[in-house]
């Protein structure tokens, strides 16, 4: 009998020491009452996770998503939706696989129209870790309470790019409990680490590629410039029917690829044509976009076309051109601020000096 009990107590070991979480959980897919958790791990065992409205958690979330990303020996990411929250509260979480749990984190639901709130952006932080690292503590000491990125997340769609480069402790301090959103960029690309590491909200695109989704006063429409944007395709469509139907009090569009921007990589023709013949006429306030590794704001037809383009990647030299307003060759990172009529957005470097200030009112 003790024979067998002993072997148990070993084959109940051995089972829990197959699952291992391999880095901190991460927040996706934000909204008034679900959040997307993300969970990378070297086993397909169930990952459970415990939240609510107190350290004592009450609820329990398990159904899940599970995708492989192309490591030499693949890993398994969980994506763990959490339902039943109510807007603008704040929530703790902690993970569970096996005889392992994590360390407790906190969130907040997503705001209702109305509601003032603090939003983070940056893109291209790849190559110079030490930039994205300065750029994501300094970000954590704003509070926002949501974010979204503007690509190029990491050098190459490989995983270990991916590891290196993006999912770095103090990224990962941030959005443990900052949920984000990404527009795909070139270097990241639409591969199987994209779609294992990324989690869209669901909406009218059905699909993970470009979707939009509202936050507070902000309608938001995400656009995937790796794919085909042109007239007829199916994300034009998508974004034409998105931007007519928004009825919220801001409209704004991020891609990676820029429409206007002086230097660089200078001009998108095809997003250009996006903007006169789609954001134009649906009375867009704001365009995000990365690419161009410097910062400048662009003004054209009533609508700010901002480049907020490295928090690491390798700096370009900008232009001026007649709709050019601001533009500076330093790494940036920006934080906007919320309100029904009004959106304040400024820009800091990487010592957390002040670059610009985008004021927009109604």
């Amino acid at each position: 009998m003790k024979k067998y009990i002993l072997f148990v107590l070993l084959i109940m070991t051995v089972i829990g020491a197959q699952a291992k979480i391999l880095m901190p959980p991460y927040l996706q897919a934000i909204t008034t009452n679900s959040v997307y958790v993300l969970v990378e791990s070297d086993s397909m065992d169930t990952v459970f996770v415990d939240y609510g409205r107190t350290m004592v958690y009450g609820k329990t979330a398990k159904e899940s998503i599970v995708l492989t990303t192309d490591a030499k020996v693949p890993t398994f990411v969980h994506k763990i939706k959490l339902t039943g929250l109510k807007p603008n509260f704040g929530y703790y979480y902690q993970v569970r696989q096996g005889t392992i749990h994590t360390s407790g984190y906190s969130f907040h639901a997503a705001v209702e129209p109305g509601t003032a709130y603090r939003l983070f952006w940056m893109s291209d932080c790849r190559t110079n870790t030490s930039i994205h690292d300065k750029v994501a503590k300094l970000a954590a000491a704003t509070y926002p309470q949501v974010a979204i990125y503007g690509g190029d997340l990491c050098s190459s769609a490989d995983y270990v790019s991916w590891k290196k480069e993006f999912f770095r402790s103090d990224e990962m301090d941030l959005i443990s409990k900052v949920p984000f959103f990404n527009a795909t960029g070139n270097h990241e690309g639409n591969g199987p680490n994209t779609t294992a590491f990324l989690q869209s909200p669901e909406s009218a695109s059905k699909t993970q590629q470009y979707y939009s989704f509202e936050y507070g006063d902000l309608h938001i429409l995400v656009l995937n410039t790796e794919l085909d944007l042109s007239p007829g395709s199916d994300q034009y469509a998508f974004a034409k029917e998105d931007l007519a139907a928004a009825a919220t009090s801001w409209k704004v569009v991020v891609s990676h690829m820029p429409a206007y921007c002086a230097g660089g990589h200078g001009e998108d023709t095809t997003m250009i044509r996006m903007t006169t013949d789609i954001f134009e006429p649906n009375h867009v306030d704001l365009v995000l976009s990365g690419n161009s590794h410097f910062y400048q704001h662009n003004l054209v037809n009533g609508i700010h076309h901002l480049v907020i383009g490295s928090a690491g990647a390798p700096l370009d030299d900008p232009g001026k051109a007649s709709y050019t307003l601001v533009s500076v060759k330093d790494y940036n990172w920006a934080v906007m601020d919320v309100k029904y009529s009004r959106l304040t957005l400024t820009v800091y470097n990487a010592k957390n000096e002040k670059l610009d200030t985008v004021e927009i009112k109604k």
